[in-house]
Formats: C-alpha cells, sequence, structure tokens
C-alpha cells in the first residue's frame, strides 16, 4: 500500500521556480487520427536559486524541440538548450542549461504533439449520431490537473497567466473558447482561429470545443452574451438554461458588487462528459443532463438539478476563476462556497422551491454521512500529491463547506455577510488567496471574531453531537465528536463552538465546552439547533424524544425542526447512540407528515434499514407498515398533477407511490405495470391511463410521466424478467434524453435472475453503455441485494478496464465506497482488504479505509439491532 508520506517528498510546486506571466498557444488537433500537434510559448519569471535548467509540467507529450530565451536590460540572450529530459514519474518536462540561469525575465518554447484520448480529460472526443452519421465533437477538461495532458506549463492554480489560443479546426464547424474569436482565416480545407486574450487565470480554467453545434443567444442587461450549445438534435432544449443563465447573471454581478470581466459567457452542453459541469471562464462545459431541458420530457428534480448546476458554475465565475485558492488544500473556497451560493441565487429565482429546506437534506445532511467516518478529511485538507487532488472532490469539500458557509452566514447575519464578500472579491481580484483571506475580510466587514468561531470547523475532521438529557432537574448537555461507527467513540478529545439555537430563551449562546448544565424547569418541547442551522447532530434521552415526537404529532414543529429530529435520531441508532426501535416509535409520529424533505428521511430510514439489516423475512414485515403510514399520503396526491400541486408535492408524489410500489401495494404495482405495457403498444389507451402518460403523447402512449418514470421503471425491473429487461434496455438505447438514459441504468440494474444481473453488467464494457455512464452502471447495481455478489467479482475481473478507461475520473475514486456501502456482513472485510491492497494507489487509500469502516458500522447495526427490529415489524403487523 502507497504511504501519503513517501508520496510527499516527491512533489515540489513548480510554481516556486518558475512564474508564468502569458501563454502562446498553437494547437491543430487530428480528429480523425486523434493525436494533436502543438507549439507554446511561455513568457514568465525564473525565481529562486541560480540553476541550470527550466521545469514545466507535461504528461505523455513528445516534446520535439525547445528554446529558451533570456530577457535583460540590455538585450535578449538566446539561451542553448543543451537536452530535454522528460520524467514520467513527476510529470515534469526539464529544460537543461550548461550555463547557470538566474532569477529573471524568460521566454521559453516548445513544440509538442500527444494523443486525444477517451478517457475524458484532458483534449478528448464526445459521440453523438446525427440521424444515422456518427459525428464527434472534440472538447476540453483541464481540472484538476489535466492541463499538462495538452501543452507543457506550470499546472498549478498559483501559476495564474494570461492566455492566447489559436485553435486550426474544421471549417463550417463551431469552435469556442474562454473569450471571443479575434479573427478567423481559411487554411485549405480548415480554418485557423485566433481568440482575444484571456484574463489573468489558471491552466486548469483553459478550454475549447469544436464540432458540429447549434446554439441560442440571449444578452445580460449589463450586456454580457449569453450562448447555450448544444448538438444540432439538442438545442431545442437549451430554452430553460438560456433564460436561467441569463438571470443568475444578472444576480451575481449585483450581489457580488464586481461585474463579470468577460464580453460573453458559453454554456456547452457536452454528449460526453465525465462530472456535472465544469466552469471554465466564460466557456462553461456540461452533461447534456445537466444543461438540457424538454419541457415536455424533463422531470422536475432534474429541471431542478439544471438551475443548480448552472448558478453553480456562475459562481465560480468570481469564487475561483476571479478569485483562485493558492493550492487545492483550499478547494472548498471554491466548491464549498458555489454548492451554498447556488442556492441562494436559485432561491432568488425560484422562491417557491423551498430550496432552503432542500439544503439540509441534500447538502448538511449527506455531509454529516461522510463526515462521521474517522477517515475523512477537514475542509481545509493538505494535499501533497498530484494524484490525491481527486480524493478531495467529495461531499466534504462540497456539502460540509457549504454547510459550514450557511452556519457562518447565520452568525454574521446577511448584510454582513454579503459586504464581506463583495470586499474580498475586489481585494484579491485575479489573485490567489488561501480560508484565512475570507475569514480576514468577513471580519473586517462584520467586526465578529470570524476566524475564531470558523477555524475549528474547518481545520479539524468531524462535527459534534450534543448528548441533551433532559428532566425535571433541567437541562444537561455534553459534546462529542460524532462517529458513526462505535468502535471509535472516546478516542477524540476535540470540541467545537457550537450554536445551540435552542427554541427556548432560557438558554443561549455557544456550546465550547465539553459539558454545561442548566438549571431550568424542563420543557417538553425543548429542542436544540432550530431549524437545522448548525453543523451537528443533538440526540436525547428517551423520555424528552417521546415528548418531543408527541409536539410534532400536534404540528408543533417546522419541517426543518422534523426532519432535524428525525436525521438525528436515525443517524445516532446507526450508531449505537440511540435505540432504533425508538426511532421506528417517532415515525410513528410522522403518518400526517406532507412535507416531501421530512418523507425523503422517513424514506432514507425504511431504506437503510432494509439495506443494512439485509432480511428477507424482515423486508416482507415491513411492507405493511410503509402501506399504512404512506397510506393519507397516496390518496391526497394520487398520480394526476393538480393545478394547485405545489412544488413540493410534484417532488413527493414518486417518492410516496414508489414506497407503495416498493411495498407491494397492489394497486400501485398494477398500475405500474399496465403503464409500462401502454407505453410500447399502439391501441388504444384507458382513460384512466392518460393521467400519468405525458399528454403530448397520449394517442401513441410513448412517455409516461417524466416524475414517475424513475418509479415505473424500477416497479417494472423488480417484477419483471428477460422481456422486460430487453423493452427497457431499447428504450435506454433508443433515447436522445440524457436524464432517461440514467433512470433506465437504475431499472436494468435491478434485475434479480442470475442471467439479467450478469447481462447488465457485461453492458458496462459495451458500445451500449457511455464511459461517463459507467460509474451509474457499478453503483446501481451493487445497490441490488440479487447483484451485489456478482457486481463484486465483475469489479475485481475488470479492474483494468476500469483503470484504463476511467482512472482519472474522480468515480474511479468512489469504487471501494460503492462496494462496501452494499455489505453489511464483518467476513467481507477480509476478501475487500486483499483485493484492494493489491491494487491499491494515492487516490483510492482515502475511500478504501472508508469503505471497510462502512462494513463495520454496518455489521454492528444489524448485529446489534436486527433481532429488535424484527420484532417491532411483526407486532405492528399483528397489530
Amino acid at each position: 500500500m502507497l504511504n501519503y508520506d513517501v508520496m510527499s517528498k516527491k512533489v515540489k510546486r513548480l510554481f516556486e521556480q518558475f512564474q508564468p506571466e502569458h501563454y502562446e498557444l498553437d494547437l491543430i488537433p487530428d480528429r480523425d487520427a486523434m493525436t494533436f500537434i502543438g507549439t507554446v510559448t511561455i513568457t514568465g519569471k525564473k525565481v529562486g536559486r541560480p540553476s541550470q535548467r527550466i521545469t514545466l509540467h507535461q504528461k505523455d507529450l513528445k516534446i520535439t524541440s525547445a528554446s529558451i530565451i533570456k530577457h535583460e536590460k540590455n538585450g535578449d540572450t538566446k539561451v542553448m538548450v543543451d537536452r530535454i529530459n522528460t520524467h514520467a514519474g513527476f510529470d515534469e518536462v526539464r529544460l537543461h542549461s550548461k550555463k547557470e540561469l538566474y532569477a529573471g525575465k524568460y521566454t521559453v518554447r516548445l513544440e509538442f504533439s500527444g494523443k486525444i484520448t477517451r478517457a475524458m480529460d484532458g483534449i478528448y472526443p464526445c459521440f453523438f449520431k446525427e440521424g444515422e452519421v456518427e459525428k464527434k465533437l472534440i472538447a476540453t477538461q483541464f481540472e484538476s490537473h489535466f492541463a499538462r495532458q495538452v501543452f507543457p506549463c506550470v499546472d498549478e492554480p498559483e501559476a495564474k497567466a494570461t492566455f492566447d489560443l489559436i485553435l486550426t479546426t474544421p471549417q463550417d464547424e463551431a469552435v469556442i473558447s474562454n473569450t471571443p474569436i479575434k479573427s478567423q482565416k481559411p487554411v485549405g480545407d480548415f480554418t485557423r482561429t485566433a481568440f482575444e486574450t484571456t484574463p489573468k487565470m489558471s491552466t486548469y480554467l483553459l478550454a475549447f470545443v469544436y464540432g458540429d453545434m447549434k446554439y441560442k443567444e440571449s444578452k445580460t442587461k449589463q450586456g454580457v452574451v449569453i450562448r447555450i450549445y448544444a448538438t444540432p438534435g439538442n438545442i431545442d432544449r437549451a430554452d430553460f438554461a438560456l433564460e436561467t443563465a441569463a438571470r443568475c447573471l444578472e444576480f451575481y454581478n449585483d450581489y457580488f458588487g464586481v461585474e463579470y470581466p468577460l464580453p460573453k459567457c458559453d454554456f456547452i452542453a457536452l454528449p460526453d462528459f465525465a462530472a456535472a459541469a465544469m466552469e471554465n471562464w466564460g466557456c462553461i462545459t456540461f452533461r447534456e443532463q445537466a444543461l438540457l431541458v424538454d419541457e415536455k420530457r424533463t422531470s422536475l428534480p432534474s429541471k431542478q438539478l439544471v438551475a443548480h448546476v448552472i448558478a453553480h458554475e456562475l459562481t465560480h465565475q468570481w469564487f475561483g476563476n476571479l478569485v483562485t485558492m493558492r493550492w487545492w488544500t483550499d478547494l472548498w473556497l471554491n466548491e464549498g462556497f458555489a454548492t451554498w451560493m447556488s442556492y441562494l441565487a436559485v432561491d432568488h429565482m425560484f422562491p417557491e422551491w423551498e430550496m432552503w429546506t432542500q439544503f439540509i437534506v441534500d447538502e448538511q445532511q449527506q455531509a454529516m454521512k461522510l463526515d462521521a467516518l474517522v477517515n475523512t478529511h477537514p475542509i481545509e485538507v493538505t494535499v501533497h500529491h498530484p494524484d490525491e487532488i481527486r480524493t478531495i472532490f467529495d461531499s466534504i469539500s462540497y456539502d460540509k463547506g457549504a454547510s459550514v458557509i450557511h452556519m457562518l452566514h447565520d452568525y454574521l447575519g446577511p448584510r454582513d455577510f454579503k459586504v464581506g464578500i463583495s470586499y474580498y472579491l475586489k481585494q484579491h481580484s485575479y489573485s490567489n488567496t488561501d480560508t484565512d483571506d475570507l475569514w480576514d475580510a468577513l471580519e473586517t466587514a462584520s467586526e465578529k471574531p470570524v476566524k475564531r468561531f470558523m477555524h475549528t470547523w474547518t481545520s479539524q475532521p468531524g462535527f459534534p453531537v450534543i448528548h441533551a438529557e433532559i428532566d425535571d432537574e433541567g437541562v444537561s448537555l455534553t459534546q462529542e465528536r460524532f462517529f458513526a461507527n462505535p468502535l471509535h467513540d472516546h478516542e477524540s478529545t476535540q470540541l467545537w463552538p457550537v450554536p445551540l439555537h435552542p427554541n427556548s430563551k432560557a438558554i443561549s449562546g455557544n456550546l465550547e465546552k465539553e459539558k454545561i448544565h442548566y438549571s431550568i424547569k424542563s420543557q417538553s418541547g425543548l429542542k436544540f439547533n432550530a431549524n437545522q442551522g448548525g453543523f451537528y447532530r443533538t440526540t436525547y434521552n428517551a423520555t424528552h424524544l417521546e415528548k418531543l415526537g408527541e409536539q410534532v404529532r400536534q404540528d408543533k414543529f417546522g419541517p426543518l425542526d422534523r426532519l432535524g429530529l428525525l436525521g438525528d435520531a436515525l443517524e445516532s441508532a446507526k450508531a449505537g447512540k440511540l435505540d432504533t426501535l425508538d426511532v421506528l416509535r417517532f415515525v410513528q409520529n410522522l403518518k400526517n407528515e406532507k412535507d416531501y424533505a421530512v418523507w425523503d428521511v422517513i424514506a432514507s430510514c425504511f431504506g437503510s434499514i432494509r439495506m443494512v439489516m439485509d432480511d428477507d423475512e424482515l423486508r416482507e414485515d415491513m411492507k405493511p407498515f410503509i402501506r399504512n403510514i404512506v397510506a393519507k399520503e397516496l390518496v391526497r396526491l394520487g398520480w394526476v398533477r393538480k393545478k394547485d400541486d405545489s412544488h413540493f408535492d410534484r417532488l413527493l408524489r414518486p417518492v410516496i407511490l414508489g414506497m407503495a410500489a416498493a411495498s407491494d401495494n397492489p394497486d400501485v404495482v398494477k398500475k405500474c405495470q399496465e403503464l409500462f405495457a401502454h407505453a410500447h403498444s399502439s391501441k388504444d389507451i384507458a382513460p384512466d391511463l392518460k393521467v400519468a402518460l405525458h399528454p403530448r403523447n397520449v394517442r401513441r402512449g410513448r412517455d409516461i410521466d417524466p416524475d414517475l418514470r424513475g418509479m415505473v421503471f424500477g416497479t417494472i425491473a423488480r417484477m419483471g424478467g428477460k422481456k422486460e429487461f430487453d423493452q427497457l434496455l431499447s428504450m435506454h438505447n433508443s433515447t436522445t434524453l440524457s436524464e432517461e438514459r440514467v433512470t433506465l441504468t437504475a431499472a436494468l440494474t435491478g434485475f434479480k435472475q442470475p442471467e439479467l444481473i450478469k447481462r447488465a453488467l457485461r453492458l458496462i464494457t459495451s458500445d451500449d453503455v457511455r464511459l461517463q455512464d459507467a460509474s451509474y452502471w457499478i453503483a446501481y447495481s451493487f445497490l441490488n441485494r440479487f447483484a451485489r455478489e456478482e457486481t463484486w467479482k465483475w469489479l475485481q475481473k475488470n479492474w483494468g478496464w476500469l483503470k484504463e478507461n476511467l482512472g482519472s475520473d474522480h468515480s474511479f475514486s468512489y469504487m471501494p465506497i460503492y462496494a462496501a456501502r452494499a455489505f453489511s456482513r464483518e467476513d467481507f472485510i477480509n476478501e475487500y482488504r486483499d483485493f484492494f491492497t493489491e491494487v491499491m494507489e494515492p487516490v483510492l487509500e482515502r475511500s478504501y479505509k472508508q469503505g471497510i469502516e462502512m462494513i463495520e458500522w454496518q455489521s454492528a447495526w444489524r448485529k446489534r439491532d436486527l433481532k429488535e427490529i424484527k420484532t417491532f415489524f411483526v407486532a405492528q403487523r399483528v397489530n
């Protein structure tokens, strides 16, 4: 197993030796040959001690020539390059001279060639069809450290420079980069395009795309040109993104107090893209699912996702591009802030979506699940080796980062927070910062001790749990670090300044020490962390939790407090800090629940029990209980969209129907089967089915209501066989909607028949599955209890394929977690450890250790509570 301390000694910052100021980059890609040639001229400063070489980053490039010119007051001097060495282990090219090279200004010119690869980083192809014609776009992805695969450079965030890019591409094709086109001239069958000089920026933000694309255009009030690019068959799905992008850019111009600095901002939907999107300055690239909306076929959650991703990437144009972290240690300054800010922007544009309620479920609660492990990492995490960078593009940098900013926003208040952010951006425009620079700006604006309050939350891993003992003697509070795995309890003495936020005026302030007691009369409704603004969990003694349940039943808490009470209780029970039976009794108080966010936690509760307890008898015994608890909402919501449906009602309908279907509600299962059958039939459709089929397609019975597709397809897979598999696969292979393809993936990996499980796994390496979707197939297959063993075998057998095709993708580092969360038996640990030890590399080490913990705590929870949980549901069935 590789050791991080050993790896860290090998890595040095090239910016400490040579600091680029300007690049002139001339690239000629060959789409058919999947190669490119280029020249780069870099002007910059050599710093530090004299040496006999200039070192730049490169990876897998063939350097064919190099020259160095030293700029001096008395004139320029050509420096003889004695030899060129490329060092694969360090991703470097070293230009050696026989003479000493002293500090000063230099121009370095290199000629090189490289390969266009399918791994969706560096320069890569995107495949699509126009009619029956196979076509390719050529696109780039340089974050985190993939610019070096395309041209020699100093590929570090702090190495900011300006860029002049020239591309030679086929005539009559769209060609896009960060800045507007400066000039174009024909060269045979090609066009040579020069782009305007970019702002001063990091190498990972340079980007270009070319190929057969169309666009739609609008302008902001400030005159910035907004374009949405897509393949010709998809351009009609660009309208929602176009309107949202313009509104969002205008909102940020006002909020940040710093105008967007470029004359244009392009948004490009790529058929193949590893992540959701990439914030390249003025040339933002997206997975199609994250940008395009078909108003008749896109589900509401996907439409909401598009708004979020647009807002997230536009935040980066300021927070990440204009002001950039000095090194990857402060990645959270980019991603945590962009995640939080996207909620602020989307809430401004779509207030009816109740985004801050969703924030607690989708960001805060998700971050806590990962941060409850010993092998988590601080928000500010030291990064030594480039391969470690991918391991911190995770829920801690994004979701926990956003959650502590949410807590800080509450601490400072909206006005001081906004003023401080604007001050920070103005003070550090076109430069690099670390976390303390942000705290200094917010302290200046608010005159509050921001650094003192926030340092603990960002510099140490984990988060606290507050144990509240409430009785007639008063209130006793104790804080400790929350561990999902009981084996690690009492291993930490960490403390946090915890904002208590009680719903009582008798208690106030922060809990900064381990224990405190308040001699106040017992209050039956006393709850801490009102509206769940603080990044911590709270447990209550059983008697008080029962009283809080009564308050919930009487509708005396808002939805955020209801979901907080249940979420904290559920995760505490998993960790052995609370009896799971107390959680199940608490759930019974929510039979009248109507809020989507609370139901999301309820569904998670039952899903966790089913998956971790892994007991067929228990699954059957749970079904009547679940059918009963969803019955009221099933009647209220039904299958049909209503004119007075709230946004949350539309999100909730598939959740309720899905829970009913999974618990074998006969009417819901039958309706799913009928809808699916009619979606493949040209016969007339029964009137009662038309309501669940999209109105546009009622006559031909093709499209199920997009909000219900996943639930229907999943039910069909669970109940179906080969015929249904073939039908779903045909739909998967023919759909032009990226979202629908992923939804169908979840269904195709949900069958129980061994031959269909193996067939689904074989598809992963076939032409039927896009490389960008491979991780979905693997993750969903592991979640299928009938498929997990076969998926584990497949993973081991196909590890070489995964390494070759996904090895540089973020999803590759998650593979140990995909496997671990599917197993709750201790005897799997040795098998798991044996395999991953053999294939270990830095990018896998943290997730591998997290996986060990997951198996351990899941096994412990199952061993501890399975018998009692089974007894509870049997008793409910009898009653």
